[in-house]
């Protein structure tokens, strides 16, 4: 699961989501992808698909109620995905329905949320490991559902799917909801994803860095520019989805200057603390990172 806490940003009250890789969303995550209408999102589409599978969970996906199914298991499948497979056995069903929307009887909050309850407990029976499911919301614009009860309903799905490990997508399109509405729903979920796969996201919350996306050779110059603001006393990594080494060695350069520097001032200072995930600590030590206590390790993977 994407948390964060600590001296990273405490985990109570109203705040900017965090933005990570789709491919770090796990049990109990409740992300948002505000998106424009681009090819991209059906690369989002496969990784979410993709990292269900590979966790062994039931994959739900609703690309709307006039989609194709033939025709968006081939873009999955054109990304990588085995969905003809995957839907012939039952661990990947694209659902043309819209739980608790309808365009006369209007937007349901109780029915949608019902729904997942059932979906989450169904896919426990079949013997999965769990349930994710990505939607596109246009149905909730469709019903005429209001930014107060949107927002009620967004509130209130964090704390379910926390319950029950179920990992949730809400997919929302600029085009279909006024400005002032977005911005409500996209900040009542704790998490964003990074819009384009293969990409660097980079946001600043006074001295913490929070990094997204991929860490490698397409945008090695974004990382080390980032990286190298000056005032950081803590870096992010967990959203990343890829961390390769030559990143992973300029981040144990930079902690090695700041170790050096504190030295030779007298200072003692505790330098730049490096949030990052188990996989992503054993990286940075086999890169030479001799200060243990700069590593922060949550979470998965």
């Amino acid at each position: 699961m994407a948390e964060g806490a600590g001296a990273f940003g405490g985990a109570g009250g109203a705040r900017t989501p965090r933005t990570v890789a789709v491919e770090r969303l796990g049990p109990g995550d409740h992300a948002c992808l505000p998106f424009d209408r681009s090819e991209g999102r059906w690369a989002l589409r496969a990784a979410f698909a993709a990292a269900g599978l590979a966790r062994g969970e039931r994959v739900l996906l609703f690309p709307g109620a006039g989609t194709d199914v033939s025709r968006t298991l081939e873009r999955l499948d054109a990304h990588g995905v085995p969905a003809l497979q995957a839907a012939a056995d039952g661990r990947l069903d694209i659902v043309r329905t819209t739980p608790g929307c309808d365009p006369v009887r209007g937007f349901d909050p109780v029915a949608r949320t019902d729904y997942w309850a059932n979906a989450a407990d169904d896919a426990r029976t079949r013997g999965f490991t769990g349930l994710r499911a990505a939607g596109d919301m246009a149905c909730v614009a469709e019903a005429g559902a209001d930014a107060a009860a949107l927002t009620s309903y967004e509130l209130g799905l964090t704390p379910l799917l926390a319950k029950l490990g179920f990992t949730g997508l809400c997919e929302y399109d600029r085009h279909a909801f006024p400005p002032d509405v977005l911005d409500a729903v996209v900040g009542a979920h704790p998490l964003t994803v990074v819009p384009a796969p293969g990409t660097l996201h980079a946001t600043r919350d006074g001295a913490v860095l929070r990094l997204a996306g991929d860490a490698d050779l397409a945008t090695r110059t974004a990382f080390e520019l980032a990286v190298r603001e000056p005032g950081l006393t803590a870096i992010d990594l967990t959203g990343l989805a890829f961390l390769d080494a030559h990143c992973a060695r300029e981040l144990v350069r930079l902690g090695a200057a700041a170790s050096a520097f504190d030295a030779a001032a007298g200072s003692g200072g505790a330098g730049v603390a490096l949030e990052c995930t188990p996989a992503q600590a054993r990286l940075l030590r086999l890169c030479g990172m001799r200060q243990p206590g700069h590593l922060v390790v949550r979470g998965e993977g």
